[in-house]
């Protein structure tokens, strides 16, 4: 299988958005620098600008991961965390099914024409729009967290079946998604009693424990209200045939890491527990893609402030590390030998925004023109990324 390259252009069509990345700047010729620290930006001759190199075979190993430690849920892959077509494709090659949450994310799935019965429309706030695309390819399950939500389906989609989020606790996610999504038991009975007396298909229950969520209490607690639900719905004549158990799967970022086999195991016993009828699903975003993606850049300053090391680099939070604002625990990785020593990193554009509190670990001795390499950054970083104050978004090199 040859090597696919996609650059910014393409990746924008991905979400069907217009092109607005500009051209990359030609390169400065070696013997125009003079400094010393000018020279080490052009050591590397070979480097053209941020790069996220994404590898099939590591998305193979994550889903083969996932069934083995969960063999009895259904994967669904959340697009958002990666929607470039290739990736999509290898994915759905694999057997795994998908979960969108826009019409864009619909026109995706179209495009590379996969079944409406493999795809899970879990955003609990739809467009009018987007629900009746979704009911004409054939989609069937649909997510709501509220009244409004739920009236809208039924008036929509009235022959679909649906879905009601719950809200969780975010305890163990490093991004909880507890205050915009979800509601709680005594909310949901209310509501389950109203779509009963309405005789709207609700049929599943679903939840989101929050993004790298490395506590399996959070699924254990977030079951347990399920179940409480499920007794509620049977006495109200609305069986429970789905229960989603959402994404939050945690991607090993840190050597020590539990695998995910180890900490899921707990789950069995209480999915084991569950009505034969019920089927169970997935959304693993984070954990399926982003082993798969190292994300190379490059130091373009270095300084001292207030007794601090600062590192500049060519991609910063508007254009692909976004997520280095949160304690993900990722890692970077110079490719420069020496002594590590904290320091703090900025990227390059001339917002204050763009830089990040937390120090990260290089050598001592980094100086400008140094490569970096970001590994499990296969998620989010190309998806996320902009091209604000002119910086270009990382090219996408996919190898198999």
């Amino acid at each position: 299988m040859a090597t696919k390259v996609i650059t910014g252009s393409a990746m924008m069509k991905a979400y069907h958005l217009p092109e607005s990345t500009p051209p990359r700047p030609p390169r400065l010729a070696a013997t125009v620098l003079k400094s010393s620290a000018l020279k080490a930006v052009a050591s590397h001759d070979s480097y053209q600008g941020p790069e996220l190199t994404m590898q099939l075979a590591t998305i193979s190993r994550q889903v083969a991961q996932f069934r083995r430690a969960l063999p009895q849920v259904r994967p669904h892959f959340a697009v958002k965390a990666n929607p470039l077509p290739p990736l999509l494709k290898h994915l759905q090659q694999l057997g795994v099914g998908f979960e969108i949450a826009s019409l864009g994310e619909l026109q995706l799935m179209q495009e590379l024409q996969v079944p409406g019965k493999h795809i899970i429309f879990s955003n609990p706030i739809k467009t009018p729009a987007s629900i009746e695309a979704a009911v004409k390819y054939g989609i069937d399950w649909f997510a709501f967290d509220c009244q409004e939500e739920l009236d809208k389906l039924f008036a929509l989609a009235p022959q679909a079946h649906y879905e009601l989020r719950l809200s969780t606790s975010g305890a163990g996610a490093v991004w909880p998604l507890t205050t915009k999504f979800g509601m709680d038991v005594d909310a949901a009975k209310s509501l389950l009693t109203y779509a009963a007396r309405h005789h709207m298909p609700v049929a599943g229950l679903t939840f989101h424990v929050g993004s790298q969520c490395g506590r399996v209490q959070s699924w254990l607690e977030a079951i347990a209200q399920c179940k409480i639900l499920c007794a509620h719905m049977q006495a109200l004549g609305l069986p429970l045939t789905l229960l989603n158990l959402g994404g939050g799967f945690p991607c090993a970022i840190a050597k020590d890491e539990p695998t995910l086999a180890t900490l899921m195991q707990p789950l069995h016993d209480t999915l084991a527990n569950l009505p034969p009828e019920v089927q169970l699903v997935a959304e693993p975003g984070r954990f399926l893609i982003a082993a798969a993606g190292t994300l190379t850049c490059q130091i373009i300053s270095t300084t001292t402030r207030q007794q601090k090391n600062w590192a500049f680099l060519d991609c910063g939070y508007y254009n692909g590390l976004m997520e280095l604002k949160e304690n993900f625990g990722y890692e970077l990785c110079s490719r420069r030998s020496g002594k590590l020593s904290p320091w703090t990193i900025a990227g390059p554009t001339c917002d204050s925004l763009d830089m990040f509190a937390q120090p990260f670990m290089l050598p001592a001795n980094s100086e400008a023109g140094d490569i970096i390499d970001i590994p499990n950054m296969g998620a989010y970083a190309n998806t996320c990324a902009t091209n604000f104050n002119g910086f270009a978004v990382p090219r996408v090199c996919i190898v198999p």
